[in-house]
């Protein structure tokens, strides 16, 4: 026991320890994740597919998705639904687009993919949420995605917590 306190650290070639190049890893690879997701959130309407994302940060699309799974908790894919159901979310307070007009406009294929998606993400259809709104519901500030909660059969919502 006494032999492993005194080991010294392993080293690489620039001469920090491993452990050092790692953290300096995961800071460009955080670096590199907060591009994608800009260049991400810039062309949620047009959508940029996950290889040309990739090429733009330099990475392989394997490497992309692994690095960003692990800085983000899930896919590339998955979260950029959800951007796309929060940016949604501000075009159906103001209601001057039809839900078919949104969906094209997000890139959904027709309204029932789009409901699908916004189903999972917020708990209701967004027809029912813009009703809910409209009707005196309180709008979220900024875009955000609604949760429902249910509360014995009430349901009331409340902004999901990031």
């Amino acid at each position: 026991m006494e032999q492993i306190r005194h080991l010294p650290t392993v080293q690489d070639e620039s001469g920090g320890s491993r452990s050092e190049a790692r953290d300096i890893r995961s800071s460009t690879e955080l670096d590199v994740i907060e591009t994608a997701r800009g260049l991400m959130l810039a062309t949620l309407r047009t959508g940029n597919s996950i290889e040309a994302v990739a090429a733009s940060v330099q990475m392989s699309k394997r490497h992309f998705l692994r690095v960003f799974k692990r800085a983000t908790g899930t896919t590339p894919h998955s979260w950029r639904l959800v951007e796309k159901v929060r940016s949604s979310q501000q075009d159906l307070l103001k209601g001057d687009l039809s839900l078919n007009e949104i969906a094209h406009a997000y890139g959904f294929a027709d309204q029932a993919h789009y409901s699908r998606v916004f189903k999972r993400a917020v708990g209701t259809s967004p027809s029912v949420w813009r009703n809910w709104v409209a009707r005196g519901g309180e709008a979220p500030q900024g875009p955000k995605v609604w949760i429902a909660r249910s509360n014995r059969g009430a349901t009331r919502w409340e902004p999901d917590a990031e």
